[in-house]
């Protein structure tokens, strides 16, 4: 038997859901040193997946705002 404790820390997910911009966060992903040392990457390794949830966070927050603004 392993003394090692269950998970990780890190959170699995379900590659038929969308991510949201607080899954995307640097401290979830599996290059994170640490605080005070920087990314080992040259670049993200989840960008593009970055970009699309913040683009879907921005269109709820455009249908929210014309849903209160219509009424």
């Amino acid at each position: 038997m392993s003394n090692r404790k269950r998970g990780s820390g890190r959170r699995i997910y379900d590659k038929f859901k969308h991510w949201s911009v607080e899954d995307c966060e640097c401290k979830h992903c599996k290059h994170y040193a640490g605080k005070s040392k920087p990314c080992p990457l040259d670049k993200c390794c989840i960008e593009d997946i970055k970009k699309e949830a913040l683009r879907r966070e921005a269109a709820k927050k455009t249908e929210v705002s014309r849903m209160l603004n219509h009424n």
